[in-house]
């Protein structure tokens, strides 16, 4: 740098240590934030402090580490910057190069005597956090360089489990090799919840349940990893531990949407009739409606008559899948009559599910009283399709484009539900407990392309 450029520089560096002095922002902390790394470099060859704090404790390697700039981290560290500080809730630059998934920052910090043992505030480590930013090779530098894969932290979640709800199997498989306990659970809790939706739901839907208890395995399903699933198992998984709430790694499997997943665990001897949770996989495939994990659950020779045994908790004006108490006592087909799922319906009438079955409607109600039950009587697969049996409870299930109509309107999908049901040959001028059919309940509803087929079926 020349001498006019030097004093060019210079006069700059006043007017910013002008702007930055309000800010109480040391001088080079401010220039790593910006980015600035040639001012920064020129800077420390002239001997300014590398570690200069601001009020928070960031320094400027803090910045270096966060711009992902490799360069500026070695200036630093040759300048003597302290390699291990911490800010006000224990920030490193380290965890800083690790939320980045940075390899080369990571491998050149902890060259410079960075500990990956420093934790957050919070309890977590600079491994959880590359556990989920994804980068395996992160992980793996910073496990040789004295990690601990098994620090747990909110709900005691390790960072085999956030790797595994990531679906970052190249981080499962670095944790693994380093000994992370696949064996570990979430904390479980106990939460008050409720199984309606509705806003001013009956007391009886209002109730304290156990959440939490869920292992690595569970999350890989929940998110739907097939690889991560498999390197779970293959490491000692059990594949019917169940959540604090009675919940499968098969039915966490169905949620996640991958059937690949769920054919894994079934092969690797999960049991697909596991209802500790008050329901079972096919349930929750229904409810779902997951065509494919619905095949592949008949294929494993799933009972098609298992009762819905226990309702589910949801959050209030929410669009969650859950089992409303109103449901209890239904078979799969019932419900995929009840949630308008047609192609569901015949793939489990031709895997021979019953289609005489009923499910007797007997509730708590809404603004009755608290000792008040409504009782709709034995509501066949026909009334379920056209949508008896509970008509409060709002169409919300299927994939968020169904729901919203996006791939078929809802008078469409009765149509085809009810049409699956007539096939059947379910009887179609049965009525529920106050007398009404399913063809008055379609006038009622407005549906007159359904009001059109009940009655050329003969529905009066």
């Amino acid at each position: 740098m020349t001498l006019k450029s030097r004093l060019i520089f210079f006069a700059a560096l006043i007017l910013v240590s002008v702007q930055t002095q309000a800010q109480n922002l040391p001088v080079l902390v401010d220039l790593a934030k910006e980015q600035k790394w040639q001012e920064l470099a020129s800077l420390l060859e002239d001997g300014l402090n590398p570690n200069a704090i601001y009020g928070d404790g960031t320094t400027a390697l803090h910045w270096a580490s966060y711009h992902d700039s490799s360069d500026a981290i070695e200036n630093l560290l040759s300048a003597n910057a302290n390699v291990n500080a911490t800010t006000d809730l224990g920030v490193t630059p380290l965890w800083l190069a690790a939320e980045n998934g940075n390899s080369d920052a990571v491998d050149i910090l902890l060259a410079a005597g960075a500990d990956p043992r420093i934790q957050l505030l919070s309890g977590e480590t600079a491994i959880m956090t590359a556990a989920q930013a994804g980068n395996g090779d992160v992980v793996r530098s910073l496990l040789r360089a004295g990690g601990d894969p098994n620090i747990s932290v909110t709900r005691e979640q390790t960072a085999l489990m956030w790797a595994a709800a990531r679906g970052h199997a190249s981080v499962v498989e670095a944790l693994l090799e380093y000994g992370a306990d696949v064996e570990a659970i979430s904390l479980v809790r106990e939460q008050y919840v409720k199984s309606e939706k509705e806003q001013d739901s009956h007391p009886s839907y209002k109730y304290w349940i156990e959440q939490g208890g869920n292992s690595a395995l569970m999350f890989a399903a929940r998110s739907g990893d097939l690889p991560s699933t498999k390197l779970l198992i293959d490491a000692g998984s059990d594949v019917n531990q169940l959540s604090a709430f009675g919940t499968s790694p098969a039915i966490m499997a169905v949620h996640g949407g991958n059937a690949e997943v769920l054919n894994y665990l079934i092969e690797n001897n999960a049991s697909i009739e596991s209802n500790e949770s008050g329901h079972t996989a096919l349930h929750a495939a229904v409810l779902r409606g997951n065509l494919a994990a619905v095949k592949v659950l008949i294929e494993h020779g799933a009972n098609l008559e298992a009762l819905l045994e226990r309702p589910t908790p949801v959050r209030r004006q929410s669009t969650d899948y859950n089992f409303h108490d109103a449901l209890l006592g239904a078979t799969p087909l019932w419900l995929a009559a009840r949630f308008a799922e047609p192609q569901i319906m015949k793939a489990l009438i031709k895997a021979g599910a019953d289609t005489t079955v009923t499910n007797s409607m007997s509730y708590p109600a809404q603004r009755r009283g608290e000792n008040f039950i409504k009782d709709e009587g034995e509501i066949n697969l026909l009334m379920a399709a056209v949508g008896m049996g509970h008509w409060r409870l709002r169409m919300s299930w299927g994939t968020p484009e169904r729901r919203s109509g996006q791939l078929q309107n809802k008078e469409s999908l009765i149509f085809d539900t009810v049409s699956a049901a007539l096939e059947a040959g379910v009887p179609i001028n049965s009525t529920d407990a106050e007398g009404q059919t399913t063809l008055a309940f379609a006038k009622q509803r407005n549906y007159p392309s359904v009001i059109t087929l009940l009655e050329a079926a003969g529905a009066n």
